[in-house]
């Protein structure tokens, strides 16, 4: 979905924020909200789309 991985840390946060309904979504847990899993999400979207970038 995402070609460019040179993303800028704005770029990817608003990529989150876009798909904040999703991954609160994924979140739930045994219909209980579950911060443990909300943030795994969100780092490995943020690992994901910066991985290649030039350090």
């Amino acid at each position: 979905m995402f070609n460019n991985f040179n993303l800028t840390d704005d770029e990817i946060l608003k990529i989150i924020k876009d798909y904040e309904n999703l991954i609160l979504k994924y979140s739930i847990i045994n219909n209980k909200f579950d911060e443990d899993s909300h943030q795994e999400i969100l780092m490995l979207i943020f690992k994901y789309l910066s991985k290649n970038r030039k350090k």
